[in-house]
């Protein structure tokens, strides 16, 4: 259902809305970025990866300087005269050892009980045993990777860390663990309902790292004594906050199924079979979103910015890949998609 946001109010110029989907998101929205005019950007809602490039744009940083820092060690940022080292595989799959290790003694100790019973288990469904306690045993590590290396990563480019010192007002997205409210930390308004906590008084690189913890890989981030998580998994897209905030938004996100020509992607292996089937989830619900926007505000104008239906080398490419030719790729997919999208509107 539909909730208003009576506390935030409508400015001039374009509200852009950022998905997340890991690396693969983040060079797809550097490509979109690299169309578009920011000049006519006000404001800025993004979630993980979306919140990532959103954050550096509304920042200062220019598209030049980050598309020169995908494919560098690191990279010097004239307008803050200063070299940051780039993101790395190192630095996102930093492994949390003492959880793991953690994990691992109880799992190991489970499997040893489940091992001196099994004589008293002959008519029992040893496997279906066997996967509860395993199941059952995976309580005493909340990730499997730290994300201490991107939060001071974050900290160390960013020129200011407070939401109220940047050019563009910018909105993080993320998702409260064990209440289910969408957290929006952002730098100008502070309420809070039974669907919204909007927080003022978190420094942008914790923020950063609350709406791109991946639940499972990353661990929840605990601000003010509760938990977040990635903020799509309460709500794919804010594209309400969008609305509440321009009368013109650009949305781009890479959730879109593959729609083959020919052929099924039953035949590209379990891996693509589970891709599609949890992109087809997302697009489902954001097609929902549209269709109650549409009908709210008709006078609004949004313009939608995702990759092609048949785009098979986009689906397949990895999530998480740092090699420069897929960023490459992943950024030219970007740049399509948006010259497509604004070509349509200014045919429309």
């Amino acid at each position: 259902m539909h909730r208003e946001l009576p506390l935030l109010h409508k400015k001039p110029g374009t509200a852009l809305v950022l998905s997340g989907g890991a690396n693969k998101a983040f060079y797809f929205h550097i490509g979109v970025l690299k169309t578009l005019n920011l000049e006519d950007v006000t404001s800025i809602i993004g979630t993980s990866a979306g919140a990532i490039a959103g954050s550096l744009i509304a920042s200062g940083i220019s598209i030049d300087s980050l598309i020169a820092s995908l494919h560098q060690n690191s990279v010097y940022i004239p307008r803050f005269d200063t070299v940051v080292k780039s993101l790395t595989s190192t630095m996102m799959f930093k492994p949390k050892l003492h959880h793991l290790v953690v994990q691992g003694i109880y799992t190991m100790l489970s499997s040893l009980q489940f091992m001196l019973t099994l004589p008293f288990r002959c008519k029992q469904d040893i496997v279906a045993e066997f996967l509860d306690r395993l199941i059952l045993s995976q309580r005493h590590s909340p990730s499997f990777f730290t994300a201490n290396e991107l939060e001071h990563l974050f900290r160390s480019l960013l020129p200011s860390n407070d939401f109220r010192d940047i050019d563009i007002d910018l909105y993080v997205i993320a998702t409260s663990l064990d209440s289910s409210e969408r957290a929006v930390f952002n730098g100008s308004v502070a309420f809070q309902d039974e669907y919204n906590h909007f927080i003022t008084d978190v420094p942008i690189h914790r923020a950063l790292r609350a709406s791109m913890s991946i639940p499972g890989m990353f661990e929840p981030v605990k601000i003010e004594n509760k938990y977040y998580i990635d903020g799509e998994v309460r709500q794919t897209l804010s594209m309400d906050i969008g609305l509440a905030l321009a009368d013109r938004v650009i949305v781009s996100h890479t959730y879109h199924p593959l729609y083959l020509r020919k052929g099924s992607i039953h035949d590209m292996g379990w891996f693509n079979i589970v891709k599609q089937s949890l992109h087809i989830a997302l697009y489902e619900r954001i097609a929902r979103w549209r269709e109650i926007y549409a009908a709210k505000y008709p006078d609004k104008e949004v313009i939608w910015i995702e990759p092609e239906p048949d785009d098979e080398a986009f689906f397949l490419a990895p999530e998480f890949s740092f090699r420069p030719e897929v960023q490459k790729q992943m950024v030219a997919c970007g740049e399509r998609a948006a010259r497509k999208a604004l070509e349509a509107v200014k045919e429309g």
